[in-house]
């Protein structure tokens, strides 16, 4: 029996965007991919997989996989093309790269990929920026940038979830605006073990959502984009009850550091004397009545009242924000955000006096232009309350300098490209490269995309394994092999427990499809960079996993073909990658926008807003069971369970317009518009109206959701990350069809 005909079972790891990364086994007999099971885990808790990966061998085999590289020959979207081979595909785009590189400059030309820049798939593109001096767009999703914005504001950390949600034998868990039945198995399974030893499970969520009906004992409906003002209140009811933690707000957060009335900086030592450090943060020490450093011997530092130092006016961030939650009264933020007064006073009552609490924060409220003020907000709660997990796992820290042998590329924020190729400023974008992003169907404001955007680009390149709607648009598209056919590393994201998985090859690349690594290097040496793309894959894998982090002490390819390895603790207790160190709610380098404590905003698309009285309905774009962003869409067994997207929409707003169960709709409003049938349902709230995301454009009876939503710029989010893509941040009217 030769290879070929041998049947056997591959360990791999499920490579879909949803960061869960679960392990998968697939058996193949005589080449081909016939079962797809879940892998046994380090930890069996961990074992399992969705619905989404173990279909995901259909795509592998799907009758409209691209398998040849495609040249456009009629106009961008017309799907006129020619077949071509890799040599002239690859010759033609190198040449037009240089070609765009002297005319314009090397920054000119941009990467949107899906992946780790130290990871394979991703890498192998951003080693080219850099050594091209090109530019990579965003290191965030599809836009999800609020909650890194609020976690790098307050702990320090791109993803800082971890600190409220991984919490041991909690009394109390609440899930905001998240919805793990759907998106994250591991986390879902996780709380109702909680919930089985006695923890009391609350949701709070415009919709009731599946987690809301199988394991809430109370689900709360808001307003969609009034979060914040939520959690302000449930901090000002547990001050007012006096059940925050003094003690870790004393040791952990900026609580006792001064902050100067003149100019909002927190007090330093340098401003009382020339011989003192800009690093040292001053404190009113309670003993002996004077100003010391943070962090002097036997101090007890104060966090309430006011001092003056030196003529400087002074007072304990804890104490601004202590002043500043007293206007966020229940009865004030219960006509903020619609939820009783009693029910308000309730929920604080309960996250203040059962301990410990979590919070599992999910991508809903985050999906709204002051989604990061949201955040901040309840992650100021966690930490006034004492309930932040200091000893979670610290990340694997992998080899970066496979990304960057070229030194570093330019960075552009996702949603700050679309100004950036408009008005062609700081420097003009003329040439893109997706790979394994459906930029059209996935990024807001579609109809801006296809009809200004694209025509100003020189050059589009996609590499996918489908003709998706971004591809349409493409001057070449590059067929990529299935995560199935290469190998690559894969790490969770934002999860319960996050692995280290070896995504091993189970099978040959199919048809004429090529790993996007090999893909990028073999580009690479067309553009004259074959000395950086002169090592086989594995031993890439190998130099990515020598780090001298000790996240990958004993980490080695061949440890990884024996199975995933689990994030550990390293650092105990945690110390905050922040200026000072410490948990910061008070953030001085928002100060220029007001938002320096986690203040409310209305939303920028507001249901009470002058614009509310054409366009009344506040839009959701929630997260499928089905899909993972666009993948999966095609997918012939999921299409079964949800064949065609709905307009879920309260009966009592669908008899104000004469819409009846099933009905054929118009959801519109002054960006674009899309047909759907309605589904009427009492789990949504009134005034609000949810389309799941996700979809691709021939799903819709017309047009596509991503014509509503708007791409609107936060400036605040950009002074510490990047702004984020508000999906959940739209007014929408809806209308029977005739």
């Amino acid at each position: 029996m030769d290879e070929m005909s041998k049947s056997k079972v591959v360990r791999t790891a499920c490579a879909l965007g949803d960061g869960v990364t679960c392990g998968l086994a697939v058996e193949v007999i005589n080449g081909v991919m016939t079962k797809v099971s879940a892998a046994d885990m380090p930890n069996p808790a961990d074992r399992g997989a969705c619905s989404k990966g173990l279909a995901s061998m259909e795509l592998v085999y799907h009758k409209d996989r691209l398998r040849y590289p495609l040249k456009r020959t009629g106009k961008r979207g017309d799907g006129k093309w020619e077949r071509i081979s890799w040599e002239e595909a690859l010759d033609d785009i190198a040449c037009k790269l240089k070609e765009i590189a002297k005319k314009y400059e090397s920054r000119s030309i941009a990467w949107i990929t899906r992946g780790s820049p130290a990871e394979l798939k991703g890498g192998g593109y951003i080693r080219l920026a850099s050594l091209i001096k090109g530019s990579r767009v965003s290191i965030i999703g599809f836009g999800d940038s609020a909650a890194p914005c609020a976690d790098l504001a307050n702990f320090g950390c791109i993803f800082g979830d971890a600190h409220l949600s991984r919490i041991e034998e909690p009394e109390l868990t609440i899930v905001w605006g998240q919805n793990p039945d759907v998106t994250d198995w591991r986390r879902m399974h996780r709380i109702m073990q909680s919930r089985k030893k006695g923890c009391k499970v609350i949701v709070i969520d415009p919709r009731r959502t599946s987690t809301a009906s199988k394991i809430a004992d109370e689900y709360i409906p808001i307003r969609p984009g009034t979060d914040a003002a939520l959690a302000l209140a449930m901090i000002h009811v547990v001050l007012e009850q006096e059940r925050q933690d003094k003690r870790f707000i004393t040791d952990n957060t900026v609580g006792p550091l001064l902050v100067r009335s003149d100019n909002g900086f927190l007090l330093r030592e340098s401003d009382l004397t020339e011989l003192g450090s800009w690093q040292r943060f001053m404190v009113f020490d309670a003993n002996t009545e004077t100003v010391q450093p943070c962090d002097a011997p036997g101090i007890m530092p104060s966090i309430y009242g006011c001092c003056s130092i030196a003529g400087i006016e002074c007072r304990p961030a804890y104490q601004l924000l202590a002043d500043m939650v007293k206007e966020y009264t229940p009865a004030r933020v219960s006509e903020i955000t619609g939820i009783p007064h009693d029910v308000i006073i309730r929920l604080a009552t309960a996250y203040g006096v059962k301990k410990p609490s979590s919070i599992h924060r999910g991508w809903g409220f985050q999906r709204t232009f002051h989604g990061d003020l949201t955040c901040r907000a309840i992650n100021t709660l966690a930490a006034i309350t004492g309930n932040i997990n200091l000893h979670i796992p610290s990340r694997f820290t992998l080899n970066m300098d496979f990304s960057v042998p070229g030194g570093p590329y330019t960075n552009i924020p996702i949603m700050s490209l679309y100004n950036q190729i408009a008005k062609q400023k700081p420097f003009p974008i003329k040439a893109i490269w997706f790979s394994a992003k459906n930029f059209v169907s996935q990024l807001p404001n579609q109809n801006r995309i296809v009809n200004e955007l694209f025509p100003m680009l020189d050059l589009i390149v996609v590499s996918d394994i489908f003709m998706t709607a971004t591809a349409k648009y493409a001057d070449y598209v590059l067929p990529a092999s299935s995560p199935f056919e290469y190998t690559d590393l894969l790490c969770g994201l934002v999860n319960w427990t996050n692995y280290l998985h070896l995504q091993q090859k189970v099978i040959e690349p199919l048809y004429e499809t090529k790993p996007d690594f090999q893909i990028a290097a073999e580009l690479g040496r067309k553009m004259g960079f074959g000395e950086y793309f002169d090592k086989t894959e594995e031993e890439y894998l190998e130099g990515i996993l020598t780090s001298d982090h000790p996240t990958m002490e004993g980490i080695s390819l061949e440890r990884l073909k024996a199975g995933p390895v689990a994030e550990r603790l390293i650092d105990s207790p945690q110390k905050f990658a922040t200026s000072t160190g410490r948990i910061e709610f008070y953030v001085e380098k928002l100060k220029e926008f007001g938002q320096e404590l986690p203040v409310y905003l209305e939303p920028v698309e507001s249901a009470r807003s002058a614009k509310a009285k054409v366009y009344p309905l506040s839009l959701l774009t929630s997260h499928p069971r089905y899909r993972v962003h666009t993948a999966m869409a095609n997918c012939p067994s999921l299409l079964k369970n949800d064949p065609e997207p709905t307009l879920q929409i309260n009966p009592e707003d669908a008899r104000k317009r004469n819409i009846k169960d099933g009905d054929v709709v118009r959801v519109f409003n002054n960006l674009g518009q899309v047909k759907v049938k309605a589904l009427l349902s009492e789990d949504i709230k009134p005034g609000v109206v949810n389309i799941d995301q996700g979809w691709w454009p021939e799903h819709y009876i017309e047009g596509h959701i991503n014509e509503l939503t708007h791409d609107m710029i936060n400036q605040a989010q950009a002074a510490i990350f990047e702004p984020n893509a508000a999906f959940c941040d739209v007014l929408v009217e809806v209308e029977k069809m005739l």
